[in-house]
Protein backbone atom coordinates (compact mmCIF):
# COMPACT_ATOMS: atom_id res chain seq x y z
CA UNK A 1 0.00 0.00 0.00
CA UNK A 2 1.12 3.55 -0.62
CA UNK A 3 2.43 5.64 2.32
CA UNK A 4 -1.65 6.14 2.99
CA UNK A 5 -4.54 4.02 2.26
CA UNK A 6 -7.18 4.84 -0.58
CA UNK A 7 -8.94 8.02 0.21
CA UNK A 8 -12.04 9.90 -1.33
CA UNK A 9 -11.60 12.14 -4.18
CA UNK A 10 -11.90 14.97 -1.17
CA UNK A 11 -8.88 13.35 0.65
CA UNK A 12 -10.41 11.45 3.13
CA UNK A 13 -8.54 8.47 4.48
CA UNK A 14 -10.99 5.23 4.01
CA UNK A 15 -11.56 2.71 6.33
CA UNK A 16 -13.74 -0.37 6.72
CA UNK A 17 -17.82 0.39 6.72
CA UNK A 18 -17.28 3.74 6.31
CA UNK A 19 -19.66 5.49 3.60
CA UNK A 20 -17.55 6.11 -0.07
CA UNK A 21 -20.34 6.71 -1.79
CA UNK A 22 -20.93 4.74 -5.38
CA UNK A 23 -20.58 8.12 -7.31
CA UNK A 24 -17.02 9.29 -5.88
CA UNK A 25 -13.71 7.51 -7.52
CA UNK A 26 -11.71 6.31 -4.55
CA UNK A 27 -7.55 7.44 -5.16
CA UNK A 28 -4.59 5.70 -3.87
CA UNK A 29 -0.86 6.16 -4.55
CA UNK A 30 -1.76 10.06 -6.04
CA UNK A 31 -3.91 8.76 -9.09
CA UNK A 32 -7.51 7.40 -9.39
CA UNK A 33 -8.19 4.09 -8.36
CA UNK A 34 -9.59 1.79 -11.87
CA UNK A 35 -13.29 0.18 -10.94
CA UNK A 36 -15.65 -2.47 -12.12
CA UNK A 37 -19.00 -2.99 -11.16
CA UNK A 38 -19.18 -6.54 -8.99
CA UNK A 39 -22.20 -9.44 -9.41
CA UNK A 40 -23.30 -8.06 -5.92
CA UNK A 41 -24.10 -4.71 -7.33
CA UNK A 42 -20.93 -2.77 -5.85
CA UNK A 43 -17.49 -1.72 -7.31
CA UNK A 44 -14.09 -3.05 -6.91
CA UNK A 45 -11.40 -0.64 -7.25
CA UNK A 46 -7.89 -1.10 -7.67
CA UNK A 47 -4.58 1.26 -7.46
CA UNK A 48 -2.31 0.98 -10.53
CA UNK A 49 0.34 1.49 -8.91
CA UNK A 50 0.72 -0.99 -5.52
CA UNK A 51 -1.95 -3.02 -6.11
CA UNK A 52 -4.51 -2.08 -3.13
CA UNK A 53 -8.12 -3.74 -3.34
CA UNK A 54 -10.86 -1.53 -2.35
CA UNK A 55 -14.34 -2.99 -2.16
CA UNK A 56 -17.07 -0.80 -2.17
CA UNK A 57 -21.08 -2.47 -1.71
CA UNK A 58 -24.10 -1.98 -2.65
CA UNK A 59 -24.78 0.42 -0.20
CA UNK A 60 -21.83 2.60 -0.72
CA UNK A 61 -19.90 1.41 2.49
CA UNK A 62 -16.82 -0.04 2.12
CA UNK A 63 -16.31 -4.13 2.59
CA UNK A 64 -13.21 -4.32 2.38
CA UNK A 65 -9.60 -3.03 1.76
CA UNK A 66 -6.87 -5.76 0.56
CA UNK A 67 -3.05 -4.99 0.09
CA UNK A 68 -1.43 -6.62 -3.00
CA UNK A 69 0.32 -9.78 -1.32
CA UNK A 70 4.39 -10.51 -2.13
CA UNK A 71 4.62 -13.17 -4.91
Amino acid sequence: MCSTGPTTSYGYELSIADDAGLDDIPVCCGDDMNGSKTSRGGIDYTCGRCGTVLEIGKSGLVDDIREKTAA
